[in-house]
């Protein structure tokens, strides 16, 4: 598993880079909640899922992710902690 602060890292690279959020506080405290206080929408909450996937290499479950259950950035570290890595494809 991948360690919380690496998680925090991880997690504020997307929100930079990927989703063009630029100017974010200096630290993601867990408390932190990504609509009122970093303005997500639910759309935008549903792409940060997709690049935890696609970028971070973590397997989001098929199941129907409920973004409101995202709310703060604590929420999300807890969410990416219970994710596994992808397989890797084409091996067996």
């Amino acid at each position: 598993m991948m360690p919380r602060e690496a998680r925090r890292s991880g997690l504020r690279g997307l929100m930079e880079q990927d989703l063009g959020l630029g100017q974010l506080p200096e630290r993601l405290d867990d408390e932190l909640r990504l609509a009122e206080d970093l303005g997500l929408d639910s759309i935008l909450v549903m792409q940060l899922i997709v690049w935890i996937e696609v970028r971070l290499g973590l397997a989001v479950p098929d199941a129907e992710v409920d973004p409101r259950a995202l709310a703060t950035v604590g929420s999300v570290l807890d969410f990416m902690g219970e994710l596994r890595p992808l397989a890797a494809e084409g091996k067996g």
